[in-house]
């Protein structure tokens, strides 16, 4: 039941926003309030739940990826980059979360910044192994903050209106970017 709970909410959320209601959940499910307040005692659980769930599958994406043998390093920091969680919610969610639900942002911030610690430990274990460039760590700053910036531009609808490319399309093209430049094309490239 729980599941099929998350599971409305999100749909609810991405039709609604979070402007969804515990009766809305009632009404979707045909479950009474008392079997829907037994598994969320408010829709702040609920959306804790689906931040949860979301978090807690990259974090398993992330395991396979880094203990994916069959992967080399450049393809191991492409996956990273484009492990997204398994739900599709919609990007006005993600700014009401950090309007309205500043823990639940924080836990999404935190995700994030476990996720970078990995990215710069492979790329030095991908300049270690000679697949990418030397760079150093006021690069590694760079890289992030272009990496960051990039990805919260991407947050803003309009740039589908204008575009017609989904975010995991843009989120490809991202991470074929940041891949290629760190690879290294000649012998120069390590000078």
């Amino acid at each position: 039941m729980r599941n099929q709970i998350i599971a409305a909410a999100i749909e609810d959320i991405n039709k609604f926003g979070i402007k969804f209601t515990m009766s809305d959940l009632v009404k979707r499910l045909s479950i009474s309030k008392s079997t829907l307040y037994a598994q969320f005692k408010s829709k702040e659980e609920v959306i804790g739940a689906i931040v949860d769930l979301a978090l807690g599958s990259l974090r398993q994406q992330r395991k396979d990826i880094l203990n994916n043998n069959t992967l080399n390093v450049p393809e191991k920091l492409k996956a990273l980059l484009l492990a997204h969680p398994p739900m599709d919610v919609s990007m006005e969610f993600m700014f009401d979360l950090k309007r309205h639900f500043p823990e639940e942002w924080n836990k999404i911030q935190q995700s994030r910044t476990e996720k970078w610690e990995i990215v710069e430990s492979l790329i030095t274990q991908g300049i270690e192994a000679g697949y990418f460039r030397s760079i150093d760590s006021l690069d590694l700053t760079i890289l992030r903050i272009i990496f960051d910036g990039t990805v919260k531009e991407l947050m803003d609808q309009s740039f589908y209106l204008n575009n017609s490319v989904s975010f995991v399309d843009s989120m490809h093209k991202i991470a074929d970017i940041l891949c290629r430049s760190l690879m290294k094309t000649n012998i120069s490239d390590e000078a």
